[in-house]
């Protein structure tokens, strides 16, 4: 399982190979205009749709509610295998933002989970532990609790772009048995998009902090420790975030939102 969760994390490494950790670490502090707007001990809410989905734009609706809590950090990931669905109506619907490595993450999660209905749309996965169906709001909200009781460790992630333009993030926690990984997303902050096929046909869908690449940036052990790296210049609506995460279990320990 180990080697296998390995070649999936080297196969979500979407954002140019030149967006490297950097070794030599140097001393710039994070520019105050990146203070963090969630909590520390953030929960992470996951939501895996496709635009090509009927059912999905409740679930969304219901995401962007969450991203407005202070203790809750929201990622939307548009899964593939929903664009070649063919309605009698409608045709079908590339999603714009869908992406093959999005789904194997969905894959992943419902193998480790153990999700007898395999992947699906939506889904919500709760800080890689628990999973729902992206629209039933009060098991969803009863799953944000008990991922947040259920966090024996405290750890913080602190990310935001520094004032040469580097993108640094800043983790501090207890000592850990064994390394976690970093993991780097590059997010479309909002979307409003004209659906012109498929099952949303002649519907107007939103997306809130949508992912569009990731990249696993280090690795972690416990204590304090930075990582400062380049990444391509953002556009205006994208920013990212920071994860905290473990390769094995896909568990997520903390995360950190940057803001822009």
């Amino acid at each position: 399982m180990k080697n296998a969760l390995n070649i999936l994390a080297l196969a979500l490494l979407l954002i140019s190979s030149s967006a490297q950790a950097a070794e030599s670490k140097p001393k710039v502090e994070i520019s105050v205009s990146t203070a963090l707007l969630k909590d520390a001990n953030a929960t992470v809410v996951e939501l895996f749709t496709s635009q090509g989905c009927s059912s999905c734009p409740p679930a969304q609706a219901f995401l962007q509610d969450l991203s407005h809590r202070p203790d809750v950090i929201t990622l939307e990931w548009h899964v593939d295998y929903w664009d070649q669905n063919k309605t009698w109506a409608g045709g079908s619907w590339k999603d714009p933002f869908s992406d093959s490595a999005w789904t194997l993450r969905q894959v992943a999660y419902n193998k480790l989970l153990g999700t007898t209905s395999g992947a699906y749309t939506p889904e919500m996965i709760i800080d890689g532990k628990f999973q729902e169906v992206g629209s039933n709001r009060a098991n969803v909200n009863a799953l944000i609790a008990e991922a947040a009781a259920v966090r024996r460790q405290k750890f913080k992630v602190v990310p935001g772009v520094t004032a040469d333009g580097h993108v640094k993030a800043v983790l501090s926690g207890p000592g850990l048995s064994k390394d976690m990984q970093v993991i780097l997303l590059r997010l479309q902050k909002e979307s409003e998009t004209e659906i012109k096929g498929g099952e949303n046909k002649g519907v107007t869908v939103q997306g809130h902090n949508i992912v569009k690449g990731l990249l696993v940036i280090g690795t972690y052990g416990g204590g304090t420790a930075d990582y400062t790296f380049d990444m391509p210049h953002f556009k205006p609506n994208e920013s990212c975030a920071v994860l905290l995460e473990d390769p094995e279990t896909l568990h997520i320990l903390a995360g950190g939102m940057c803001t822009l």
